[in-house]
């Protein structure tokens, strides 16, 4: 249950990056429930971390059918905080993953610092699950039902000089028919 939530997080996130409803998603309503929004969501969610030295490292990366792509990359240590973020028009790909973004330096320094090269690749492991789970977005009652299949990653990303093996703790696909309704 709490992949699905993870991925609530992650959607909610896409509207922080620009990424939303389309018109005619937003138009599409149930003859069940007046004002309902359902869509086919598939995807995938790799939320990793990661640390060189002093250095710890944090990467999102996600991808939706319906809302598109997002990748994040946070990065803190002694020499300052770093991040950035983007919306890839390719993200998975049969098995592998790769993005590339620029980084900027978040503390009062600001600035361009570089860029974030993510590579990896990933496999599904065991079986899937089958979700159903009831949580609310803003402004929005959402019923999630379908499945969600672990996956097993290998991931780094190079940046600020440095390459970091990432572990992903939270790594799986999913296949979710979900449904808003106006809350």
């Amino acid at each position: 249950m709490r992949h699905l939530k993870r991925t609530a997080v992650a959607i909610a996130g896409c509207a922080v990056w620009g990424v939303g409803l389309s018109a005619p998603q937003a138009q599409a309503a149930s003859a069940e429930h007046s004002g309902a929004v359902n869509s086919v969501e598939a995807g995938y969610v790799l939320a990793c971390q990661g640390q060189a030295g002093e250095r710890f490292v944090g990467v999102e990366l996600y991808a939706n059918s319906a809302h598109g792509n997002v990748v994040s990359v946070s990065v803190e240590g002694p020499d300052g905080q770093y991040g950035g973020g983007t919306n890839p028009p390719a993200l998975f790909d049969d098995g592998t993953v790769s993005a590339e973004l620029p980084i900027e330096r978040l503390d009062g320094e600001g600035g361009a610092a570089g860029t974030a090269v993510i590579v990896g690749s990933y496999a599904p492991v065991g079986e899937p699950t089958r979700v159903h789970e009831l949580y609310r977005e803003p402004g929005w009652n959402v019923i999630a039902t379908g499945v969600n299949q672990r996956l097993d990653s290998e991931v780094s990303v190079t940046l600020l000089g440095e390459t970091v093996p990432l572990i992903c703790g939270d790594a799986f696909a999913y296949d979710l028919r979900v449904t808003r309704t106006p809350a």
